[in-house]
C-alpha cells in the first residue's frame, strides 16, 4: 500500500502535523475511537449524577457500624466456651476477640474485647441451629443481636451488636461443644 501523507489533525482543537502513515484510515479509526470513549465516559457519568441525585426508598440504618471478621486459626479443645480472634475487614489481626459461653443454657454470654476495653451486649434476640456441612463436620449456626449500654473506648457510642458466625462443634456430644469459630461476622452498630 502506498504511504500516504496527512497534514494536520484536529485533537481537542489543537493542530498538530502527522507523519505519512501506511494505512490512511489508522487516523480516521483513531479519532472515531477517541470521540466514542468520550461520548462513553460523558454517558457513564450522566447516568451515575442521575443516579446519586434520585431518592433512596429506604431509610438509613445506622450512623456508622464497624465490622469484624472471625475465624479460628486452629481447632480448640471442646468446651461450651469459645474465644475467637478478630480481624478488621482489610485482614489484618485487630488485636480483639469474641467469645460465646453456652455453659449457662438457656442464657447465653457473649463478650467482645478489643485491646483493654469488652463490651457484653445483653441479647435480645438469637437464633441457632445445627446442621452438617458439606465437609462432613458438625456446625452450630448463631445469629444474635443485643444493645449495649455505656460503652467507652473503642466502643464508644455503640449501642447495638449484631453477630452472625458458624462454630465447628463436637459431633454426637449430649451437650454443645465449640472447636472453633469460622467466619464470624461482628457488626458494632453506632448512632
Amino acid at each position: 500500500m502506498k504511504k500516504v501523507p496527512i497534514a494536520i489533525i484536529r485533537n481537542g482543537g489543537n493542530v498538530a502535523p502527522l507523519r505519512a502513515h501506511s494505512d490512511p484510515f489508522a487516523c480516521a479509526r483513531r479519532s472515531l475511537l477517541k470521540a466514542l470513549a468520550a461520548g462513553t465516559t460523558t454517558l457513564a457519568s450522566s447516568i451515575v449524577l442521575a443516579t446519586a441525585a434520585r431518592a433512596s426508598p429506604y431509610g438509613r440504618l445506622w450512623s456508622s457500624a464497624s465490622v469484624l471478621i472471625g475465624n479460628s486459626p486452629s481447632d480448640q479443645t471442646p468446651s461450651p466456651f469459645i474465644q475467637c480472634p478478630l480481624f478488621f475487614d482489610n485482614g489484618q489481626f485487630a488485636n480483639a476477640y469474641h467469645t460465646l459461653d453456652l455453659s449457662t443454657l438457656p442464657n447465653v454470654v457473649g463478650t467482645i474485647v478489643y485491646h483493654d476495653n469488652s463490651i457484653t451486649p445483653a441479647f435480645s434476640s438469637i437464633a441457632a441451629d445445627v446442621t452438617t456441612g458439606s465437609d462432613g463436620n458438625t456446625y452450630l449456626l448463631v445469629a444474635g443481636e443485643g444493645s449495649v449500654n455505656d460503652a467507652d473506648g473503642f466502643f464508644k457510642n455503640v449501642t447495638r451488636v449484631i453477630i452472625r458466625c458458624k462454630y465447628k462443634i463436637a459431633p454426637s456430644s449430649a451437650s454443645i461443644l465449640l472447636i472453633a469459630c469460622i467466619d464470624c461476622v461482628v457488626i458494632l452498630v453506632r448512632v
